[in-house]
């Protein structure tokens, strides 16, 4: 399967996983898997500042914004902004709206959920790395001073 497929299976792939994840926290319910006041309230800021990142980050790519990782034709390496900091963080944002409301809602389901979501997200930005470094001579400087999903390497 060559890089194109690829990508368009991964964009189908994560618009699919968020409509289950929508829906595993809007439908699936069961008890929760602890009660903290500090941990809703934790889990409140996290959601709102991912919203405000995935904002941010729609600003900054503006015509260059897709799902599919494969960088769009005719495109350019987006450095600024949010991007300055972050080679993901519509990524990044959407671990922190995942995680916050599992703090909001600690069900097992949507713990499960959460988890998937995030590793998925880890994998494609595997795959959108390899993309974006051959694509973009000067990524591996860009990728060296920012940081990636979770951490500085990843």
């Amino acid at each position: 399967m060559d890089d194109s497929a690829r990508s368009r299976i991964y964009g189908a792939a994560q618009t699919i996983l968020l409509f289950g994840y929508a829906a595993v926290g809007l439908f699936l319910s069961g008890p929760p898997l602890f009660k903290s006041a500090t941990a809703a309230a934790v889990g409140n800021a996290l959601w709102v500042i991912g919203l405000l990142m995935i904002g941010a980050a729609f600003f900054s790519l503006r015509h260059v914004i897709q799902v599919n990782p494969e960088p769009k034709s005719g495109g350019q390496l987006v450095t600024s902004g949010i991007y300055k900091w972050f080679r993901h963080p519509i990524y990044t944002a959407i671990v922190l709206v995942v995680v916050g409301l599992f703090l909001r809602k600690p069900t097992l389901a949507l713990g499960i959920a959460s988890a998937v979501v995030i590793v998925f997200l880890l994998l494609k930005t595997r795959f959108e790395e390899k993309l974006l470094a051959a694509r973009y001579p000067d990524y591996s400087a860009y990728r060296a001073r920012t940081w990636g999903v979770v951490s500085h390497s990843l």
